[in-house]
């Protein structure tokens, strides 16, 4: 939390210059200001920090929250733990991780707390329906593409690689947009991203070529979920895509909203209701927020913030032990 105002570093809201600039120089007691760690500009984090900060920014005139460009999950549950943002979104996957000490720094991010669910990822696995690569087998030996290094989309890529035995020729890491280009000039086989759907870069690749999903086996699904607990089976639905004339099994991650347990409960429990408030206006920035429900804060790999708790007991769900964190024992 900030004690000093701090200028919005997110978008400010271009139809409301002069109210934004005077949200930001309002003196720091009048406002909690907080800062939401997100993603690249223009990628689902960046997009969905932006609504959920402008609602809870002209609803609740206590709070201020400004969004703040970041790196993604990873980054985003680092920053949160050096106190240097106190808000951000991450997967499951990675919150798991940084919770428990499986990452690069060996260090257990344990102040981290959940308080809000969002969206499922997927790792989607795609080829030019024109290619004969149609099974994860067909992979071996072929060009893939993965996201940018660090990314979500790289790591995954790699993990489900490693795990399944595939070895492709040569796996490239950039960002979506140079992805598809890539594919559209052949230059590769294979692309993997993770990402909500519909994914906006999908929905271009099949404006101008037929694609063709790559689902993963039932056999191949139990060996990569025994080696990640953290991630989960997933279905990308029929119709999502033009491709995708049948359900479509695939690594599944959820996209949930992170704070410290520094944050006042209070704060933090209006922070949960803000966001169900605002369900219908977020799920503009991501459609699949539109099938959110109280009972996913459940898939949660980390413990709940207290506030979180507490809203979500008045909603009637039941929080299991291992999501209460032990200052609210």
């Amino acid at each position: 939390m900030r004690s000093s105002p701090r200028l919005p570093t997110g978008p400010a809201p271009s139809r409301n210059w002069r109210a934004w600039q005077q949200r930001a120089a309002r003196p720091a007691q009048a406002k909690q200001h907080l800062l939401l760690g997100s993603s690249i500009v223009g990628g689902s984090y960046y997009v969905l920090g932006g609504t959920y900060a402008k609602y809870i920014n002209d609803t609740y005139p206590d709070l201020d929250v400004s969004v703040e460009v970041g790196g993604g999950p990873y980054s985003n549950i680092t920053l949160l733990s050096n106190g240097e943002i106190d808000l951000g979104f991450a997967t499951t996957w990675a919150t798991g991780e940084m919770y428990d000490g499986i990452n690069d720094q060996k260090k257990k991010h344990e102040d981290i707390r959940a308080f809000l669910p969002l969206f499922p990822s997927y790792l989607q696995i795609y080829s030019l329906a024109e290619s004969p690569i149609k099974s994860m087998g067909d992979i071996q030996g072929k060009i893939a593409s993965s996201g940018a290094a660090g990314s979500s989309g790289r790591i995954a890529t790699q993990t489900l690689f490693d795990i399944l035995g595939i070895k492709p020729a040569k796996l490239n890491s950039v960002p979506t947009g140079t992805q598809i280009n890539n594919m559209r000039d052949k230059l590769i086989d294979v692309g993997l991203s993770v990402t909500g759907v519909p994914a906006p870069f999908m929905m271009e690749l099949e404006a101008s070529h037929a694609v063709h999903l790559i689902p993963l086996t039932k056999q191949e699904m139990d060996t990569v979920l025994a080696k990640q607990p953290y991630w989960s089976a997933g279905v990308i639905k029929k119709g999502t895509y033009k491709s995708a004339t049948e359900d479509v099994d695939a690594v599944a991650f959820w996209n949930v909203a992170i704070t410290s347990k520094r944050l006042s409960e209070d704060t933090v429990y209006t922070l949960t209701k803000a966001g169900f408030e605002a369900q219908a206006q977020l799920a503009n920035a991501v459609r699949d927020i539109e099938h959110m429900k109280p009972e996913d804060i459940l898939k949660s790999t980390i413990p709940l913030h207290k506030g979180a708790i507490r809203y979500y007991r008045e909603r009637g769900i039941q929080i299991p032990d291992r999501l209460i964190p032990p200052e609210a024992k």
